[in-house]
């Protein structure tokens, strides 16, 4: 399965521009290299103010590595949404790093998490039950609700899973 045939090249010597060619080379086209290169806008010292600091908000991110202080529950909000909560403890025995009797291991901090996407939702629920090990990468978000019980304002930190966050 094979192709035959000739190939034929056909190369051309005259010029584009008659009136031009007296200038020798046989070319007409004069190329400046100016035509194919943009310009460069030139490039400014951009200071800090120190009153205004790097005009950078921030990232508002976390990534947590822990064991499951309880199973997943799941809930339905008031506009049809699911909600999936539960507690990550970090530290503690798990992370103690040197073995000795001065090192004390750190006391436990348990993270909310509230996990928004359905699919890592319900992943969540089947998967994870108490003490296992998860990785979980979500927005730092604050919670505000009023008290029931007291009627004060109250606020909660906690790591929302979205669209872009992770549960391994």
């Amino acid at each position: 399965a094979g192709l035959r045939g000739s190939l034929k090249v056909s190369f051309s010597t005259g010029s584009f521009d008659n009136d031009n060619d007296k200038k020798g080379l046989g070319g007409g086209l004069e190329i400046d290299d100016d035509d194919f290169l943009p310009e460069r806008p030139e490039l400014q010292l951009q200071g800090v103010d120190p009153r205004k600091g790097w005009n950078f908000r921030g990232v508002h991110r976390a990534i947590i590595c822990g064991k499951v202080g309880q199973s997943p529950v799941q809930k339905i909000l008031r506009n049809g949404k699911t909600v999936t909560t539960f507690l990550v403890g970090t530290g503690g025995m798990f992370d103690q790093r040197l073995a000795g009797a001065n090192d004390l291991a750190k006391p436990v901090q348990w993270h909310r998490i509230a996990v928004h996407n359905p699919m890592l939702g319900a992943y969540a629920v089947q998967q994870l039950v108490k003490n296992s090990s998860v990785y979980i990468e979500g927005d730092i978000e604050t919670r505000v609700y009023n008290d029931s019980i007291n009627g004060e304002i109250k606020s909660i930190p906690e790591i929302c899973v979205r669209r872009d966050g992770m549960l391994i």
